[in-house]
C-alpha cells in the first residue's frame, strides 16, 4: 500500500512539476559566476529593454559622461551633446555637508581676524606671534610673544599651524603653533627671507635641514 500512494504521489508531481519545468526551461536565461564562484541564473523575461522604463537622462543621479557604449555611439552622430548636470549622491551627502561646513568656518576666521590670518609670510620668515598665556580666551593679562624662523607650515583648513624655531638661552626651541586658535592675537612679519638675507630664494617647503646646522642661523631674539 505505501509503495502504490508512494508511485500515485510520483506520478501527480511528474504531472504537475513537468509543465513548468518545461516552461521555465523554454525561455531565455543568461547565467553568470558569483563572488563564491557559483553559477547563477537570471530570467531575461524580466529584465527590461532599453527602450523600456526610465532614459539615463532621466535618471536622478546619473552624471557619468560617455562612460559607456550607447554614449560613444551617439556622439558619431551628434557631436555636441548637452551637458549633464551632476547631482550629490546621497550616499556622500555626510561627508559634502561636512565639507561645506568646515569651509564655512574656514572663511568666518578669516574674515574676523585678519592680524592673525591675512598676515603673509613664507617659510623661512622670521615671525612674532601674541598670544595669551594665561586666562583663557578672554584673558585680559599681558599677552606673551614667541618668536622664530618659520621651518615648516601646515595649510588644512582648521588644522593649519605654522612650526617656528628659534634659540632661548643657546638652547634651540621649536614651537608648533595652530593658527585659528582663539588664543592668537596677531602675527608680525620681522624680517623676510630670514636665514639667506635676501641673497637667494627660499626653494623648500620645510627646512628641516636647520636643525644640523649651526644654531645662530635660526636665533631670532637677541
Amino acid at each position: 500500500m505505501l509503495r502504490s500512494l508512494t508511485r500515485a504521489s510520483i506520478n501527480a508531481l511528474k504531472s504537475s512539476c513537468f509543465p513548468a519545468v518545461e516552461m521555465i526551461m523554454t525561455q531565455p536565461h543568461r547565467t553568470f559566476a558569483g563572488k563564491s564562484g557559483r553559477l547563477h541564473s537570471i530570467n531575461m523575461k524580466y529584465v527590461k529593454k532599453p527602450g523600456e522604463g526610465v532614459t539615463k537622462e532621466e535618471m536622478p543621479f546619473y552624471h557619468q559622461k560617455y562612460s559607456n557604449y550607447d554614449d560613444r555611439k551617439r556622439l558619431e552622430f551628434d557631436p555636441v551633446l548637452p551637458s549633464r548636470k551632476k547631482h550629490k549622491i546621497p550616499r556622500k551627502r555626510a561627508s559634502k555637508l561636512y565639507y561645506e561646513l568646515h569651509k564655512e568656518a574656514v572663511e568666518k576666521n578669516v574674515s574676523e581676524r585678519p592680524n592673525v590670518l591675512q598676515t603673509d609670510f613664507r617659510v623661512g620668515d622670521a615671525i612674532e606671534v601674541e598670544m595669551v598665556g594665561q586666562g583663557g580666551v578672554n584673558s585680559t593679562q599681558k599677552l606673551e610673544k614667541a618668536r622664530g624662523v618659520v621651518i615648516g607650515r601646515v595649510n588644512k583648513g582648521l588644522g593649519a599651524s605654522v612650526l617656528i624655531r628659534d634659540v632661548l638661552f643657546g638652547t634651540p626651541v621649536e614651537r608648533r603653533i595652530p593658527l585659528h586658535s582663539p588664543l592668537l592675537r596677531s602675527v608680525k612679519v620681522l624680517e623676510k627671507n630670514f636665514i639667506y638675507k635676501g641673497r637667494r630664494k627660499v626653494k623648500r617647503a620645510k627646512l628641516y635641514f636647520l636643525r644640523d646646522r649651526p644654531i645662530k642661523e635660526c636665533q631670532v631674539t637677541k
